[in-house]
């Protein structure tokens, strides 16, 4: 546990002291930098050695050739074992490419601070180490984004080719911009309502489309369902604040709308309910400052980073069962 603490609480020493600054003067690019070398050490220190999926990862760079399910992650896997590159110095170099995607973005926002502490609670842990092909293709998106602020064919080319996902991530953004507010509202609660019911009845994809429908590992997933989910109620009041902030109601009726469903129905829904929960944050501080409840904001945002800990901690506890245990992982 000591490597999380220390990169938490490098981070954490290092947001509160440009908080302090950031009431009389915006942040320097370089302090903007400095508030990313925490999370950016820890990254490539721990690349490839940590994560729920570490092993699958591992299988998949195994196979590069023979691996076309997404042409781009393939390209760079191929890449980087022609370049004479294990597995780990792959993932480290993909670490370093995500940090400087996350920076590009950090640079161009008016609220800077904020958005890389929610991300840092929110994200970090299973972007950086477990979903790595998704938060890649995610952080294109969103440098992209932030650069030109709005989706365009450039995204959609860069990303997709890294995973399919960025399809869902750039049609949620064409609905935000929607004025047709519920309507957009309606087909996120279709799709979702679909998702649901073939997680439900996977039967019902039938065996041949099963085997066309890339993704459908998912669906056969065991999520633990739980009567209440804390730390969704604490990212849904976030949202709702940054929406009284002046935020994208889209983004925050869709959102309450995809926690009422994974409470009801199915937690196989927290994979659309974490990209519809990042546009919002990304959207909200490229465009606004965080003023009216910060002091809420921040303290919530704490909470999810405390209780982002509890997954290495509960794994020690465990032996290292899922990969997060960080004794031992020189092995790897």
């Amino acid at each position: 546990m000591t490597p999380y603490l220390l990169a938490f609480g490098s981070f954490l020493a290092v947001f509160f002291a440009f908080e302090a600054l950031g009431q009389h003067r915006p942040l320097t690019r370089t302090e903007r930098w400095l508030l990313l070398l925490p999370l950016g050490t820890f990254a490539l220190s721990y690349a490839g050695r940590i994560g729920t999926d570490v092993e699958r990862y591992g299988e998949l760079f195994g196979i590069a050739e023979q691996f076309p399910l997404e042409p781009g992650f393939s390209a760079l896997m191929v890449a980087a074992k022609w370049l004479g590159l294990g597995y780990v110095e792959f993932t480290r170099v993909l670490a370093a490419i995500q940090i400087l995607l996350l920076g590009s973005i950090v640079l161009r926002l008016r609220e800077p601070l904020f958005f890389l502490l929610f991300y840092f609670g929110a994200f970090f842990l299973n972007f950086q180490f477990n979903a790595i092909r998704n938060s890649l293709a995610l952080l294109i998106v969103a440098a992209l984004y932030a650069r030109l602020e709005r989706p365009g064919i450039a995204a959609l080319l860069g990303s997709t080719v890294v995973h399919y996902s960025s399809l869902a991530t750039l049609a949620l953004q064409r609905l935000a911009l929607s004025r047709r507010e519920w309507l957009a509202v309606g087909l996120v609660v279709l799709a979702a309502a679909l998702i649901s019911l073939l997680w439900l009845r996977p039967e019902l994809l039938g065996a041949q489309f099963s085997e066309l429908f890339v993704y459908s590992g998912y669906l056969e997933q065991e999520y633990e369902s739980k009567t209440i989910y804390p730390a969704l109620l604490i990212k849904l009041v976030v949202v709702w604040l940054l929406y009284r902030n002046g935020g994208n109601r889209f983004y925050m009726v869709t959102y309450a709308v995809l926690v009422a469903l994974i409470h009801l129905i199915s937690p196989v829904l927290s994979r659309i309910s974490d990209l519809v929960l990042f546009l919002a944050t990304l959207d909200f501080c490229l465009r606004l400052r965080l003023e009216r409840y910060r002091l809420l904001a921040v303290g919530l945002t704490m909470a999810l980073a405390a209780s982002s800990l509890l997954i290495p901690w509960s794994d020690c506890q465990a032996g290292g069962e899922q990969n997060w245990c960080l004794v031992g992982t020189e092995s790897r």
